[in-house]
């Protein structure tokens, strides 16, 4: 019993290490050589609202990624999701859990669409996400003659950016994620297929069923992200030529810190961890006068690093093995 929550309290530690420790490095970089206003005030709200928004996109990319697809159609799925359902809302004179209900489920028939059409055709996943982006870009360049959505000035309306209702999507919505992807047969046949799709196929588990089921679960997400881009703007323009693509960019950095540390809690919380540590990177480079051009840069470094990082922890694992072994063929020698 000790052992366990032992193992418990050290798989805590490690995972919150990684945001602590940046936080704490950042923040004498501000002090010593920036702005000090680093996580104070307003720009704790932005590391906020930014952290939670990105978690949205990137679990959703993360039910598609850790199984081995890649849905370029993401972006394009938050924007003609609150281009639509922001629409709905404002012709019924929706209040706001109207439009995140509706927003919701337009997010989930976008992503029923899109695995439908990808267990449908067979096609590489990256290829048929690209054709599906490219028509949701048209469809929300037609629809409303290319105006998209504005909602600006309609504050009853758009509450999701509030650090209130920001939380409490992201506590609803990491409960949920858990409960689906740790405790049910859906997020068992993820994992089983996600570690071994042959032998998974072959002791039953129906493949395409549970891949339609990770884009109609991703597609909620991406509501919500889109329901908290538009309370935080109140207009979103409709795409073209793939311009999407945009909105997912940043989010791929929490997905390899989730990676990286979801072994030691689970990859849920270890995106959301991911998320918040990639909010606080971009807000540090900001601190310290980064420029755009900058902050693309060190972003770019950070998510190699943790590429790096990520495609040899195998190797940490037999050194710690071997070391381990060594020092018990010494015992037994003595």
């Amino acid at each position: 019993m000790s052992s366990q929550i032992k193992k418990i309290g050290k798989n805590i530690l490690i995972t919150l290490s990684i945001p602590v420790v940046t936080y704490v490095v950042i923040k004498l970089l501000c002090v010593l050589f920036g702005d000090p206003s680093f996580a104070m005030g307003t720009d704790l709200e932005t590391i906020c609202y930014t952290a939670i928004y990105t978690s949205m996109i990137s679990l959703a990319m993360s039910y598609h990624i850790f199984s081995g697809r890649f849905d370029f159609a993401i972006g394009a799925t938050i924007s003609l999701s609150a281009i639509l359902a922001g629409n709905i809302a404002k012709d019924f004179g929706m209040g706001p859990w109207g439009l995140l209900a509706v927003i919701i489920l337009t997010g989930m028939v976008l992503g029923l669409i899109a695995g439908l059409t990808y267990v449908t055709l067979g096609l590489p996943p990256m290829v048929t996400s690209l054709g599906v982006a490219m028509i949701y870009e048209s469809i929300g360049l037609m629809y409303n003659s290319s105006k998209g959505v504005r909602l600006i000035g309609k504050t009853k309306l758009l509450i999701f950016s509030q650090q209130k209702y920001l939380w409490i999507l992201l506590f609803a919505v990491a409960a949920v994620s858990i409960f689906l992807f740790e405790y049910t047969r859906f997020g068992y046949n993820q994992k089983a297929l996600a570690t071994g799709q042959k032998i998974a196929v072959d002791i039953g588990i129906r493949e395409k069923r549970n891949a339609v089921g990770c884009y109609v679960a991703a597609g909620a997400l991406l509501g919500i992200a889109g329901v908290i881009y538009l309370s935080k703007y109140g207009t979103v323009s409709p795409e073209a030529g793939l311009s999407s693509s945009s909105y997912f960019m940043g989010a791929f950095l929490p997905l390899f810190i989730g990676g990286a540390i979801g072994k030691f809690s689970n990859s849920t919380i270890g995106v959301i961890v991911g998320a918040f540590t990639s909010a606080m990177i971009s807000s540090g480079f900001v601190k310290l006068g980064f420029g755009s051009s900058m902050q693309t840069v060190m972003n770019g470094l950070c998510v190699m690093v943790f590429l790096i990082y990520t495609s040899n922890s195998y190797k940490f694992v037999i050194k710690r093995m071997h070391k381990a072994k060594l020092e018990r063929a010494l015992a037994d020698a003595k």
